[in-house]
């Protein structure tokens, strides 16, 4: 059945991990005010395609095509007129003094005081004492700030996540993540939409999702979930990010995003359900033994996939914000596959009795660090930071007045894992937009990925020149047929259900991506 709408709760904060520390707690604090702004009620809330795929980045976003204005509230950056110059001056002081004094409290005084500082100074300090108080990780070399795993609970020691697409954009942001947590990760790729390598993860490349003879072997025995060479082959859960990624690709060659996107899900979840049998008959044979896997057992019990807000299409104005429960609008064949395989895993998990819960996330615009510019699919975002930091134009396709909701890939990448681990007595099915629950536990549901705030093209090209300090000029083209005007998103669900709200503003998001790209330009 479908879940209910979700209606404006009068508790605001964004659930959290039970565990969390007091710095973690701290940290999230300082976010408050931005989390209470994005839970109100908005006059403009509101994903990217040139043949440069302003609506989508590698499937990653929404396939809208770009647009972006920015409201934000007071102290996010929304200093206007004769004073913003001043402005900029005093929180330049300020963010230098609070530096300076985030590094000493850390070494000094202890990681709580860096929080305190975090909160006292606003979204410099927040930035600083983030840098200071990063976290080393169980596995890998990715160290992350409280942040940015806000909400994850780490790994009980016995799972293990396969993720398809892990090389990728968002990909190997996930796989960062899971590692920083203590997850065992197996990534399999085909290589076609990146290249970024973790040597703490075992990787299965190049694999193709519609290969079935690409996939892990599934266990041979009960007793040992590893093959001959010592590989694992134990998964507790998969992560599908695997994907043709392009709007525009897919109106000229269909047939790829039928074979890749519909065809290569069916194949993954196929592999899920003949993983579990033979677990399950293994057992039986030995009589009912564990065989490893913490305290979820051996089977493979979730699986989370990226969908895209594609699938509105153009929607009516009077939609705005889209919640999960919108009316499917999609006008590509992109946007089609990504629907159907919506489908495909209501089905699955509906139709199984061995509890595998499945969850799709329609991402918005998605940017950030490893969006590759010189891929011809990649998010707009990208695309004019590279523009400005050569000093070319930054060129926009139309008036530039076109609304997208860009969000941050490293909380893309926690609004995964959060679905990948949110229990199914406590969801299943809340909220509006696709809920549907089995017996056994095992669910179905889909979820906006997204901050809740709108920006406009023009706007996001003003910050971005600002960011990279360039003195490009913002020029303007010819429309491109189809373009859609406005996109606003409802980020509601995704907080009541898996508590994910948006940690990154969009200017911090921002400015951490310029400094990726001025740090890979400076190589």
């Amino acid at each position: 059945m479908n879940a209910q709408s979700p209606e404006e709760s009068p508790d605001r904060t964004p659930a959290r991990s039970s565990s969390a520390g007091p710095l973690e707690l701290e940290i999230s604090s300082s976010l408050d005010e931005y989390d209470d702004y994005l839970h109100d009620d908005h006059d403009d809330d509101h994903d990217d395609d040139h043949d440069y795929d302003y609506d989508d980045g590698p499937d990653l976003g929404d396939d809208h095509d770009y647009g972006l204005v920015g409201v934000l509230p007071s102290g996010y950056g929304n200093i206007r007129g004769r004073d913003a110059a001043h402005a900029r001056r005093l929180r330049r002081r300020r963010a230098a003094v609070l530096c300076a004094v985030a590094v000493l409290s850390a070494l000094v005084l202890g990681a709580s005081v860096v929080a305190v500082v975090a909160v006292l100074g606003g979204g410099k300090g927040r930035r600083a004492a983030a840098a200071a108080a990063a976290v080393p990780p169980v596995y890998g070399s990715a160290f992350l700030s409280p942040e940015e795993y806000l909400g994850v609970r780490a790994s009980d020691g016995g799972e293990s996540v396969l993720v398809t697409g892990g090389l990728g954009f968002i990909g190997s942001h996930v796989v960062d993540l899971l590692l920083h947590r203590g997850f065992k990760v197996t990534i399999l790729d085909d290589e076609s939409n990146g290249h970024n390598h973790n040597a703490n993860a075992r990787e299965l490349v190049p694999r193709d999702v519609t290969v079935v003879n690409d996939y892990p072997e599934y266990p041979t025995t009960a007793a040992s979930t590893t093959d001959d060479d010592g590989d694992d082959r134990r998964f507790t859960h998969v992560v599908h990010l695997a994907a043709a990624i392009s709007v525009s690709e897919s109106m000229s060659d269909p047939d790829k995003y039928e074979r890749v996107n519909y065809g290569g899900s069916q194949k993954v979840l196929d592999w899920i359900g003949g993983y579990n049998e033979r677990v399950f008959s293994l057992l039986l044979e030995g009589g009912g033994g564990g065989g490893g896997g913490g305290s979820g057992g051996p089977f493979i019990r979730k699986v989370v996939a990226a969908s895209s807000a594609a699938i509105y299409g153009d929607p009516d104005p009077a939609l705005l914000p889209l919640k999960e429960s919108a009316p499917y609008g999609g006008k590509s064949p992109y946007a089609d596959t990504k629907y159907r395989m919506e489908g495909l895993m209501r089905d699955f998990a509906t139709g199984r009795d061995d509890g595998v819960g499945a969850i799709a996330l329609r991402f918005f615009n998605v940017y950030g660090p490893r969006q590759d510019p010189k891929n011809p699919y990649s998010g707009v975002i990208s695309l004019f930071l590279e523009m400005a930091g050569s000093g070319r134009d930054i060129t926009i396709l139309g008036d530039g007045e076109m609304t997208r909701d860009f969000v941050y890939v490293k909380d893309v990448a926690r609004a995964i894992v959060l679905a990948l681990l949110r229990e199914e007595e406590e969801g299943g099915g809340g909220g509006g937009g696709g809920g549907n629950k089995k017996r056994g536990g095992a669910s179905f549901d889909v979820y906006n990925v997204c901050t809740g705030v709108s920006i406009t093209i023009n706007a996001l090209a003003e910050r971005v020149r600002s960011s990279m300090g360039s003195t490009s000029n913002i020029v303007h083209a010819e429309p491109r047929e189809g373009d859609i005007r406005e996109s606003g998103c409802d980020p509601r669900k995704a907080r009541d259900g898996m508590g994910f709200v948006a940690a990154v503003s969009q200017d911090d998001g921002l400015e951490k991506t310029a400094a990726w790209f001025r740090s890979r330009t400076a190589k």
